[in-house]
């Protein structure tokens, strides 16, 4: 078990271990909304790890700023965070930073720290640095993660996502406490006007920006103590948990969501043996299938060969949309109507498809989906389009990123010098009855946190 990890959760907790063993909670918002503290109290509380995402990227500013590198220098900058260790151990005053061996949990906490963190922290080869350890940590089991992007990009899968909120006045008087706290001092103008920089960087940053999560619990701590907060989260947490278990499927148990006609699951597992032999295909990611629950399939797009390679990967049977122009052949057309396929047409808003899918999703059906809107060229995922949010949070759907690569080079992997693989990425849920404040912002948003799960699944399977 990582040593980090509480051997004093509370009793009350101990007793649903099961159940929060693997659970991912992410808590992000502005500086100064209470997001360290309340964090470090629910991992206590939960007995999971506390991933502080902020105070890595404090640390690699502070590298930077040590060894004399320019922060406008992007390279130099990257190649930093690339090359430092950085981990987190235990003490009794909370996780300490240690890079290449050092403890530096007190000299991330500088006002010139402060001053350069957001800079540095927009460059995209830093996060996906910091990201890569963050994933990796997150592997050894359930965290609770604070940080701006922890929501959005490094888990944008998280079982609880949490956006905290609260006015410049109560922020600046918490981060004047904390800093005093460590014997920095600081006046609170100067806090003031450091945390509003920040908020205009991290906002308006290409990559990675400060956003609320598609479908995050909003907590405004302005006026709450921190064992209220906390307490709301935990609530969240706690119903989370439950609704897991009572969707899980044990090894053996029927799943009612993955059944399959008798001529689609024959024509499926030959497929699949076919992709098997000949180009040796292989399948990742199937487990986090094992849930009674309808799923919109979100894949990349690089070939006509995804839809065969993408659906025979699932073990379930599932409607997938295609362009209106691949029915223009009548018996094609009837070929793969008789497979599921909902003809759409990709130049303006089909409310035809859109019923059907709906109507599919409310029978509990699964739905592939290749949200791009087109094949991308070079392997890069282009920008989804914001139908795919629609779909789900009008609908109530879990989606399920997906990434299929080889298929664009097939020869190379009939001859083995490539990998023909469908990956399956881990499920992207909505809290149960949950609307949306702002419609098509989160359709986006979500969208965004889709894409960026591709992305991730794209470099796994380059790895």
């Amino acid at each position: 078990m990582n040593p980090m990890r509480s051997a004093n959760a509370e009793a009350s907790v101990s007793t649903r271990r099961t159940s929060f063993e693997h659970m991912i909670v992410t808590i992000d918002g502005p500086a100064g909304s209470g997001k360290s503290t309340t964090a470090s109290m629910l991992a206590r509380r939960l007995g999971l790890l506390y991933l502080d995402t902020g105070a890595m990227y404090r640390g690699v500013t502070h590298v930077v700023l040590e060894r004399g590198i320019d922060p406008e220098d992007e390279a130099a900058v990257v190649s930093a965070a690339e090359g430092i260790a950085l981990e987190f151990r235990p003490a009794d005053d909370g996780p300490q930073l240690y890079i290449d061996g050092a403890n530096v949990s007190k000299e991330i906490r500088s006002p010139e720290v402060s001053r350069f963190v957001s800079p540095v922290s927009r460059y995209t080869g830093v996060r996906r640095a910091m990201v890569r350890i963050q994933r990796s940590i997150a592997r050894t089991g359930g965290v609770v993660a604070e940080g701006r992007d922890t929501g959005s990009v490094v888990f944008p899968y998280a079982d609880v996502r949490v956006f905290l909120v609260a006015d410049i006045g109560s922020r600046s008087e918490r981060r004047k406490r904390q800093l005093t706290d460590m014997g920095i001092e600081q006046t609170l103008d100067e806090i003031r006007d450091n945390i509003l920089r920040r908020d205009e960087i991290d906002s308006g940053r290409a990559h990675s920006p400060l956003v609320k999560p598609a479908g995050a619990l909003l907590v405004d701590t302005t006026e709450l103590s921190i064992h209220e907060q906390v307490a709301i989260i935990e609530k969240a947490a706690v119903d989370e948990a439950a609704r897991l278990e009572r969707i899980r499927t044990g090894k053996g148990e029927r799943n009612e969501f993955a059944s399959m006609r008798a001529y689609y699951r024959i024509t499926r597992g030959a497929i699949r043996l076919f992709w098997r032999i000949f180009f040796g295909l292989r399948i990742a990611g199937s487990g986090h299938l094992r849930y009674r629950e309808r799923c919109l399939f979100a894949s990349n797009h690089v070939s006509y060969a995804d839809p065969l390679v993408a659906g025979c990967a699932l073990d379930r049977e599932v409607a997938f949309v295609a362009k209106k122009e691949l029915f223009r052949n009548r018996l094609f057309g009837w070929l793969i109507r008789t497979y599921n396929a909902i003809p759409i047409d990709r130049d303006e808003i089909d409310r035809g498809a859109l019923k059907t899918i709906s109507s599919k999703l409310a029978a509990g059906k699964s739905i592939l989906m290749f949200p791009e809107g087109t094949r991308s060229k070079d392997g890069s995922i282009g920008e989804l389009k914001a139908g795919l949010g629609f779909i789900a949070l009008h609908n109530g759907a879990t989606v399920v990123p997906m990434h299929v690569s080889g298929t664009d080079d097939l020869l190379r992997c009939m001859l083995r010098l490539r990998r023909l693989e469908a990956r399956i990425g881990p499920p992207i849920r909505m809290p149960e009855g949950y609307t949306p404040a702002d419609r098509k912002s989160e359709y986006r948003i979500l969208s965004a946190m889709v894409q960026e799960e591709m992305r991730m699944l794209r470099d796994e399977s380059e790895a």
